[in-house]
Protein backbone atom coordinates (compact mmCIF):
# COMPACT_ATOMS: atom_id res chain seq x y z
CA UNK A 1 0.00 0.00 0.00
CA UNK A 2 1.39 3.54 -1.08
CA UNK A 3 0.36 6.68 1.31
CA UNK A 4 -0.33 9.28 -0.95
CA UNK A 5 -1.43 13.11 -0.05
CA UNK A 6 -2.32 15.40 -2.46
CA UNK A 7 -2.24 19.40 -0.86
CA UNK A 8 -3.84 21.67 -3.76
CA UNK A 9 -6.07 25.12 -3.24
CA UNK A 10 -7.76 24.62 -6.59
CA UNK A 11 -10.01 21.84 -6.21
CA UNK A 12 -10.27 21.60 -10.26
CA UNK A 13 -6.67 20.75 -10.04
CA UNK A 14 -7.12 18.55 -6.96
CA UNK A 15 -10.02 16.48 -8.92
CA UNK A 16 -7.89 15.87 -11.92
CA UNK A 17 -4.30 14.38 -10.10
CA UNK A 18 -7.16 12.13 -8.14
CA UNK A 19 -8.68 10.90 -11.52
CA UNK A 20 -5.04 10.35 -12.74
CA UNK A 21 -4.19 8.78 -9.68
CA UNK A 22 -7.08 6.46 -10.27
CA UNK A 23 -6.09 5.51 -13.95
CA UNK A 24 -2.57 5.31 -13.16
CA UNK A 25 -3.48 3.01 -10.56
CA UNK A 26 -5.73 1.05 -12.68
CA UNK A 27 -3.50 0.28 -15.18
CA UNK A 28 -0.76 -0.59 -13.11
CA UNK A 29 -2.72 -2.42 -10.12
CA UNK A 30 -1.00 -0.22 -7.53
CA UNK A 31 -2.82 -0.08 -4.35
CA UNK A 32 -2.77 3.19 -2.25
CA UNK A 33 -4.59 5.05 0.63
CA UNK A 34 -5.38 9.26 -0.60
CA UNK A 35 -5.19 11.91 2.18
CA UNK A 36 -6.49 15.49 0.68
CA UNK A 37 -5.70 18.91 1.68
CA UNK A 38 -6.76 22.20 0.64
CA UNK A 39 -3.91 24.18 1.98
CA UNK A 40 -0.66 24.21 3.09
CA UNK A 41 -1.46 25.07 6.82
CA UNK A 42 -3.80 22.45 6.46
CA UNK A 43 -1.19 19.80 5.50
CA UNK A 44 1.30 21.16 8.32
CA UNK A 45 -1.30 21.00 11.13
CA UNK A 46 -2.48 17.98 10.15
CA UNK A 47 -0.24 16.14 8.83
CA UNK A 48 -0.40 12.41 8.01
CA UNK A 49 0.41 9.61 9.39
CA UNK A 50 2.56 8.15 6.73
CA UNK A 51 3.39 9.55 3.35
CA UNK A 52 5.37 8.35 0.27
CA UNK A 53 4.15 10.29 -2.08
CA UNK A 54 2.95 13.94 -1.60
CA UNK A 55 2.03 16.29 -4.76
CA UNK A 56 2.03 20.03 -3.61
CA UNK A 57 0.64 23.12 -5.38
CA UNK A 58 2.90 25.94 -4.74
CA UNK A 59 3.74 29.41 -5.12
CA UNK A 60 7.56 29.72 -6.48
CA UNK A 61 6.66 33.41 -5.07
CA UNK A 62 6.03 32.64 -1.38
CA UNK A 63 7.68 33.35 1.86
CA UNK A 64 8.95 29.26 2.09
CA UNK A 65 11.69 28.41 -0.26
CA UNK A 66 10.72 25.12 -2.02
CA UNK A 67 14.09 23.92 -0.34
CA UNK A 68 12.77 24.62 2.52
CA UNK A 69 9.63 22.70 2.43
CA UNK A 70 11.53 19.66 0.48
CA UNK A 71 13.77 19.54 3.40
CA UNK A 72 11.08 20.02 6.55
CA UNK A 73 9.05 16.72 4.80
CA UNK A 74 12.05 14.57 4.10
CA UNK A 75 13.22 15.22 7.99
CA UNK A 76 9.63 14.03 8.74
CA UNK A 77 9.24 11.25 6.26
CA UNK A 78 12.36 10.18 5.69
CA UNK A 79 11.77 8.08 2.02
CA UNK A 80 8.80 10.14 1.03
CA UNK A 81 8.88 11.70 -2.29
CA UNK A 82 7.21 15.40 -2.96
CA UNK A 83 6.21 16.54 -6.81
CA UNK A 84 5.62 20.36 -6.68
CA UNK A 85 2.86 21.12 -8.87
CA UNK A 86 3.35 24.79 -10.31
CA UNK A 87 1.65 26.94 -13.11
CA UNK A 88 3.57 27.50 -15.71
CA UNK A 89 3.84 31.62 -15.71
CA UNK A 90 5.57 31.18 -11.96
CA UNK A 91 7.82 28.56 -13.09
CA UNK A 92 8.63 30.52 -16.67
CA UNK A 93 9.18 33.52 -14.29
CA UNK A 94 10.80 31.67 -11.08
CA UNK A 95 11.03 28.05 -11.75
CA UNK A 96 15.15 27.95 -11.48
CA UNK A 97 14.30 26.71 -7.69
CA UNK A 98 12.50 23.98 -9.00
CA UNK A 99 15.71 22.66 -11.19
CA UNK A 100 16.75 19.78 -8.35
CA UNK A 101 13.54 18.59 -7.80
CA UNK A 102 10.58 17.04 -9.36
CA UNK A 103 7.73 19.01 -10.63
CA UNK A 104 4.28 18.89 -12.81
CA UNK A 105 3.38 22.04 -14.56
CA UNK A 106 -0.30 23.40 -15.21
CA UNK A 107 -2.31 22.79 -16.97
CA UNK A 108 -1.69 19.32 -15.82
CA UNK A 109 -1.00 16.56 -18.81
CA UNK A 110 -0.97 12.50 -17.79
CA UNK A 111 2.35 12.17 -18.99
CA UNK A 112 4.25 14.12 -17.39
CA UNK A 113 2.12 12.90 -14.26
CA UNK A 114 2.51 8.84 -14.98
CA UNK A 115 6.68 9.69 -15.83
CA UNK A 116 6.91 11.71 -12.25
CA UNK A 117 5.19 8.90 -10.15
CA UNK A 118 6.80 6.08 -12.02
CA UNK A 119 10.15 7.68 -11.07
CA UNK A 120 8.86 8.43 -7.49
CA UNK A 121 7.71 4.90 -7.41
CA UNK A 122 10.99 3.39 -8.47
CA UNK A 123 13.02 5.67 -6.06
CA UNK A 124 10.98 3.77 -2.99
CA UNK A 125 11.41 0.48 -4.51
CA UNK A 126 14.98 0.73 -4.43
CA UNK A 127 15.26 2.91 -0.64
CA UNK A 128 16.67 0.38 2.24
CA UNK A 129 14.02 0.86 4.67
CA UNK A 130 11.30 1.21 2.47
CA UNK A 131 8.38 -1.68 3.51
CA UNK A 132 9.47 -3.99 0.45
CA UNK A 133 5.93 -5.62 0.90
CA UNK A 134 4.00 -2.54 -0.20
CA UNK A 135 6.20 -2.17 -3.70
CA UNK A 136 7.04 -6.01 -4.80
CA UNK A 137 3.58 -5.60 -7.12
CA UNK A 138 4.74 -3.09 -8.96
CA UNK A 139 5.97 -3.57 -12.47
CA UNK A 140 8.81 -3.06 -13.88
CA UNK A 141 8.71 0.73 -15.68
CA UNK A 142 10.48 1.42 -19.03
CA UNK A 143 13.33 3.68 -19.15
CA UNK A 144 12.52 7.50 -19.74
CA UNK A 145 16.06 9.24 -19.61
CA UNK A 146 15.72 12.32 -21.73
CA UNK A 147 18.53 11.75 -24.09
CA UNK A 148 19.70 12.77 -27.49
CA UNK A 149 20.02 10.08 -30.34
CA UNK A 150 22.10 9.37 -31.41
CA UNK A 151 25.36 10.35 -29.19
CA UNK A 152 27.20 13.47 -30.94
CA UNK A 153 30.50 14.72 -30.17
CA UNK A 154 32.25 18.00 -30.40
CA UNK A 155 35.46 18.92 -29.55
CA UNK A 156 35.47 16.11 -27.33
CA UNK A 157 32.78 17.29 -25.60
CA UNK A 158 28.98 14.80 -25.90
CA UNK A 159 26.58 17.18 -27.04
CA UNK A 160 24.71 15.45 -23.69
CA UNK A 161 26.72 17.13 -21.31
CA UNK A 162 26.48 20.59 -22.86
CA UNK A 163 25.05 23.22 -21.40
CA UNK A 164 25.52 26.24 -23.66
CA UNK A 165 28.09 27.48 -25.72
CA UNK A 166 29.52 31.20 -26.05
CA UNK A 167 31.62 33.11 -29.34
CA UNK A 168 33.77 35.07 -28.05
CA UNK A 169 35.71 37.25 -30.44
CA UNK A 170 38.18 34.40 -32.76
CA UNK A 171 37.31 31.54 -30.63
CA UNK A 172 34.26 29.66 -29.24
CA UNK A 173 33.70 28.16 -26.03
CA UNK A 174 31.85 24.83 -25.00
CA UNK A 175 30.38 24.45 -21.35
CA UNK A 176 29.22 21.64 -19.22
CA UNK A 177 29.04 21.35 -15.66
CA UNK A 178 32.51 20.77 -14.81
CA UNK A 179 34.10 22.18 -17.98
CA UNK A 180 35.11 24.53 -20.63
CA UNK A 181 36.15 23.81 -24.04
CA UNK A 182 37.37 25.41 -27.08
CA UNK A 183 36.58 25.09 -30.50
CA UNK A 184 37.73 25.77 -33.61
CA UNK A 185 34.00 25.81 -35.08
CA UNK A 186 32.29 29.45 -36.07
CA UNK A 187 28.62 29.79 -34.16
CA UNK A 188 26.84 28.90 -37.48
CA UNK A 189 28.64 25.48 -37.89
CA UNK A 190 27.96 24.48 -34.21
CA UNK A 191 24.64 25.48 -35.05
CA UNK A 192 24.47 23.17 -37.95
CA UNK A 193 25.58 19.91 -35.83
CA UNK A 194 23.40 20.30 -33.24
CA UNK A 195 20.04 18.72 -32.67
CA UNK A 196 17.36 21.57 -33.08
CA UNK A 197 15.07 20.32 -30.84
CA UNK A 198 17.16 20.79 -27.93
CA UNK A 199 19.52 23.88 -29.04
CA UNK A 200 18.59 27.11 -29.94
CA UNK A 201 20.46 30.12 -31.16
CA UNK A 202 19.05 32.42 -28.49
CA UNK A 203 21.42 35.29 -29.40
CA UNK A 204 24.16 35.95 -32.35
CA UNK A 205 27.05 35.16 -29.72
CA UNK A 206 25.00 31.77 -27.13
CA UNK A 207 23.84 28.67 -28.62
CA UNK A 208 21.88 27.25 -25.53
CA UNK A 209 20.71 23.52 -24.23
CA UNK A 210 16.28 24.20 -23.75
CA UNK A 211 17.09 21.25 -21.14
CA UNK A 212 19.45 22.93 -19.11
CA UNK A 213 17.02 26.21 -18.51
CA UNK A 214 16.71 27.21 -15.17
CA UNK A 215 14.67 30.55 -15.72
CA UNK A 216 13.36 32.66 -18.89
CA UNK A 217 12.39 35.96 -18.97
CA UNK A 218 12.14 38.52 -22.18
CA UNK A 219 15.57 39.40 -22.00
CA UNK A 220 17.82 36.66 -20.76
CA UNK A 221 17.94 32.87 -19.94
CA UNK A 222 19.89 31.54 -16.63
CA UNK A 223 21.40 28.10 -16.98
CA UNK A 224 23.70 27.06 -14.09
CA UNK A 225 23.88 30.34 -12.63
CA UNK A 226 24.98 32.23 -15.67
CA UNK A 227 22.88 34.68 -17.57
CA UNK A 228 22.92 34.27 -21.33
CA UNK A 229 21.40 37.33 -23.37
CA UNK A 230 18.65 36.32 -25.67
CA UNK A 231 17.86 39.29 -28.65
CA UNK A 232 14.00 40.39 -28.77
CA UNK A 233 13.66 38.61 -31.64
CA UNK A 234 13.89 35.23 -30.83
CA UNK A 235 12.23 35.39 -27.68
CA UNK A 236 8.92 34.05 -28.79
CA UNK A 237 10.56 31.02 -30.71
CA UNK A 238 12.40 30.07 -27.49
CA UNK A 239 9.46 30.17 -25.45
CA UNK A 240 7.39 28.11 -27.66
CA UNK A 241 10.95 25.60 -28.07
CA UNK A 242 10.89 25.63 -24.21
CA UNK A 243 6.54 25.19 -23.82
CA UNK A 244 7.26 22.01 -26.50
CA UNK A 245 9.62 20.44 -24.33
CA UNK A 246 7.27 20.64 -21.75
CA UNK A 247 4.49 19.34 -23.26
CA UNK A 248 2.43 21.73 -22.48
CA UNK A 249 1.40 22.86 -26.51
Amino acid sequence: MINISICCNDSKQADILNNFLKDFSSCNHLKYKLSKYSSFDHLVYSPPKNLDILFLKINLNSEQSVHDIHNKFKSIYKNAQIIFISEIMDFMLNGFCLKDFRYILTPLKYEAFQDEVSSCLNDLKNSKSTNNKSINNIFQFKNNEDVDKPLVVLSGVSTRSILFIESRANHRLIYTSNKCVKTEYNIDQLERKLCPSTFFKCHDSFIINIKRINKLTRSSVIINSKIIPVSEKRFKTLKDKLLVMLKII
